[in-house]
């Protein structure tokens, strides 16, 4: 998917690949052109996939309720199976691929490998979506069930959802496979099970334990050297560069925060200069910038505001930043949850928070360090992994015998 939460994940992945020698073909947007050539991968543009111009993720026309929901995630990954598979396929005239690796809204990878094409693992870039009743049901932001009731419960929400929710959409996914001539999937649930082949971006900390975790699962680590640890009370404020309405998180921080003189407010927003046009006007302890490498910046953070996307989360992680998340869209709701169960941060389990939340929580986290020493042990798990390189050993695996990762 050409969203930089889709492609910045995958670019150390190639960049080591290209380095132990490996041809690497990368198709995705136009725009993306630069971050993939900077890994020594070939671009390669998309040209039948559709735009989310031409197929916007959003409801039916006239849909309300679980039909509204299942049109939606049926926009965004089952009609555009057929155009993913014309360009794999037009890829593979030319490059012989052993292995594919892709996002998990593409599911045309595994149409294609029921084809005759090549193996592939899916990139895990949002938390593990899973069935399994040791966890929460995803998407809800809960905390793991912790008794035998709870995991009771959970279950039975799950096999819900699989007889009303993922049971529609195994049905119109099986639709699009009959026209490509492929047999329908089985069972009520291929929907979900058909791209679990996961290469997951986590370390086990954040990832929730399971009893039952299967090595299939298991995640390689972070991919971000070690850096200098920062000295002042500097509080970062972000809401990535998707969901960038400075309305939600950011105003409300600066308002929070104006009359805090120990603290000082850095905020990235690819918005800054149409949203903040007269800069002068902003509180003496806030700096503004469109966009500066989270390498670079959260290295001298004490604290993360963030509306908790998965990357820029992770990243905070591996440098040991605690956190304050206030996201509850996509799969925000879910990550809030997990940096709140590694005591890693607070949840504030709303993506419009309050400026008496936000610095309630701000001098929580600053103040109490079992939140720092949370995140210091998260980051020492990161530290015990190389993830590019890691990943590169599961798909030269993959591409070799063929398994599963």
């Amino acid at each position: 998917m050409p969203f930089a939460g889709h492609v910045n994940p995958a670019q150390p992945i190639a960049k080591e690949l290209v380095s132990r020698g490996h041809e690497v073909w990368w198709l995705t947007g136009e725009e993306y052109k630069e971050k993939v050539e900077i890994t020594g991968a070939t671009f390669v543009p998309q040209k039948h996939i559709p735009s989310f111009t031409d197929i916007p993720v959003e409801p039916d026309p006239g849909t309300s309720g679980l039909a509204s929901a299942v049109s939606v995630l049926r926009r965004l990954f089952i009609d555009r199976i057929a155009g993913q598979v014309v360009d794999y396929q037009s890829i593979l005239k030319t490059f012989k691929a052993d292995a594919l690796l892709v996002d998990l809204c593409a599911y045309g990878a595994a149409t294609l490998r029921d084809l005759g094409g090549p193996v592939y693992a899916t990139l895990g870039i949002n938390p593990l979506v899973t069935l399994d009743p040791e966890c929460p049901m995803y998407g809800t932001g809960a905390q793991p069930p912790t008794t035998v009731f709870g995991r009771t419960l959970n279950r039975i929400g799950q096999i819900l959802a699989v007889w009303f929710f993922f049971s529609k959409l195994t049905a119109l996914l099986n639709k699009e496979r009959e026209k490509l001539n492929l047999p329908p999937l089985p069972g009520r649930n291929g929907f979900y099970e058909n791209t679990r082949h996961s290469l997951q971006i986590s370390i086990l900390l954040v990832l929730y334990f399971r009893s039952n975790l299967k090595s299939s699962h298991l995640p390689p680590g972070g991919q971000i050297s070690q850096p200098k640890r920062a000295r002042k009370k500097v509080v970062h404020v972000t809401q990535g560069t998707y969901a960038t309405d400075t309305g939600n998180l950011i105003r409300p921080t600066i308002a929070a925060l104006a009359n805090e003189p120990d603290i000082l407010l850095v905020i990235t927003t690819p918005d800054a200069e149409t949203a903040f046009s007269d800069p002068s006007s902003l509180p003496t302890n806030v700096l503004i910038t469109q966009f500066i490498p989270h390498m670079d910046l959260l290295p001298h953070v004490d604290v993360m505001v963030t509306n908790a996307g998965y990357n820029g989360v992770l990243i905070a992680l591996k440098l040991g930043v605690p956190l304050v998340c206030a996201g509850r869209t996509e799969d925000k709701a879910d990550v809030s949850s997990r940096v709140a169960w590694a005591g890693a941060g607070i949840d504030l389990k709303t993506d419009k928070p309050t400026e008496k939340q936000i610095l309630g929580a701000v001098r929580e986290v600053l103040k109490n360090e079992r939140y720092k020493e949370g995140a210091r042990k998260v980051k020492e798990s990161f530290d015990g992994h190389n993830g590019p390189s890691e990943a590169s050993d599961l798909l030269e695996k993959l591409g070799r015998e063929g398994n599963v990762v």
